[in-house]
């Protein structure tokens, strides 16, 4: 039976059920088989020596980007939102007539600091206002072949090692998927095989190569071969001084913080990020990770639930920041599409285009592309005046340092951003 490395990583125990495997696992292993500190097991890999990491954070629901970028000196603006509009005298001034919303306050330190940058009116063509298919089209970087990934076609590119590449949770997201390589997925917080010293001797058995298998036979070995190195490079690293019980289990709230560390937030967008920060610390070959944070369809009662979602967002992206120090990192925070601009009926804003794009980090600091104007909508919509490859071309180009060209077909000239 014909198979590839990918079909099996997405379907197997390698894969998806390898990630749910780790994520239950709540008690220890035998002192048998409980992984040592990564280095002393094999040879240390060299960390990456490209200029950059990328961590994309995708924001799932459709962030409002008139109230995270507000255009605080436009009139449509405060005309269209009414009590929604953010209240200029609280908003965070940038210049140029936009200011961030109040909870974004770290996010503003960042740009004082000449760490964060603003691209205006991110879109695409065929924008829909369906999040399925649209949040589909942001991460293949395609609006016509939904298979694959931008950055999963930049492992099969130039993937060597299983860490290449990692996303925090409980799931591959399309981002990461190629055609033949596929990003690790790594819960958030300690993980480790379950059980006693046996399933290790199994599973060392099942990822031994052995040239004679047939291709499916292979591919399980090859695929389990990546799991137990998984396993044993990155928990040992992700659990130091943590424990379950020092994580939030409610995915949003700050859990008391070990002995000696940093609030730093659970199961949520901090305690991804946080994982993230250990990770790049360690110095292991990783060029690109992914994280989430949900709950941003706000059709109704809009303005708390929006500060909240920010605030988190806010500290955890400073938080972050922090902990990774003068590395050369990029944020790139992004979601499927926009709000209308026009409030509803429900205190909110329904599905709508002209997304905003934030980056953080080692970034070229300011404004980019052209604010789409209030005054010149598209079927109530604002539209989009940056298409979205041109800003994945300048994060390939700048942080991953590979042409567009090779990633992304017939994409427009990227932008400068790093």
């Amino acid at each position: 039976m014909a198979t590839d490395r990918r079909t099996f990583l997405l379907s197997g125990l390698a894969g998806l059920g390898a990630t749910a495997l780790l994520g239950s696992s709540t008690t220890g292993v035998a002192a048998a088989s409980a992984p040592a500190p990564w280095a002393s097991l094999r040879p240390a890999r060299a960390p990456s020596s490209g200029p950059g990491t990328l961590v994309l954070i995708t924001l799932r629901g459709g962030n409002d980007a008139l109230n995270t970028v507000v255009p605080v000196d436009d009139a449509i603006y405060r005309e269209a939102r009414g009590a929604l509009a953010v209240d200029p005298d609280a908003a965070l001034a940038l210049g140029d007539g936009f200011a961030l919303h109040p909870a974004l306050r770290g996010c503003k330190a960042l740009w004082d600091d000449e760490r964060l940058a603003v691209v205006h009116g991110v879109g695409f063509a065929s924008l829909d206002r369906s999040h399925f298919h649209c949040m589909d089209v942001w991460q293949s970087g395609d609006e016509n072949d939904l298979d694959t990934g931008w950055l999963g076609r930049w492992l099969d590119r130039e993937g060597t090692d299983v860490l290449d590449a990692i996303a925090i949770g409980q799931r591959l997201p399309l981002a990461f998927r190629g055609a033949e390589r596929s990003a690790a997925v790594v819960p958030v917080g300690p993980f480790e095989l379950p059980g006693d010293a046996t399933l290790r001797r199994h599973l060392t058995t099942l990822g031994r190569v052995d040239r004679g298998r047939a291709p499916l036979a292979a591919a399980v070995a090859r695929s389990t071969a990546d799991l137990l190195d998984v396993i044993d490079t990155v928990g040992p690293l992700a659990s130091a001084g943590r424990s379950t019980a020092a994580l939030d289990a409610n995915n949003g709230g700050a859990a008391a913080a070990p002995e000696g560390e940093p609030q730093r937030g659970g199961y949520g967008l901090a305690g991804q990020l946080d994982t993230v920060a250990r990770l790049i610390n360690a110095d292991l070959p990783t060029r690109a990770y992914g994280v989430e944070l949900g709950g941003f369809d706000t059709h109704a009662n809009q303005a708390a639930v929006h500060e909240a979602l920010l605030t988190q967002l806010d500290g955890a992206l400073s938080g972050f920041l922090e902990q990774v120090g003068e590395r050369p990192v990029t944020v790139a925070v992004y979601s499927e599409f926009g709000r209308r601009v026009r409030a509803n009926g429900s205190a909110g804003t329904d599905h709508g285009g002209g997304g905003t794009v934030l980056l953080a980090g080692a970034v070229r600091p300011g404004f980019h592309g052209e604010p789409p104007p209030l005054d010149d909508l598209a079927d109530g919509d604002l539209r989009t005046t940056v298409d979205f490859r041109a800003v994945f071309g300048g994060l390939l180009e700048g942080v991953l340092d590979v042409d567009t060209a090779d990633v992304l077909e017939d994409a427009p000239r990227p932008l400068s951003l790093v």
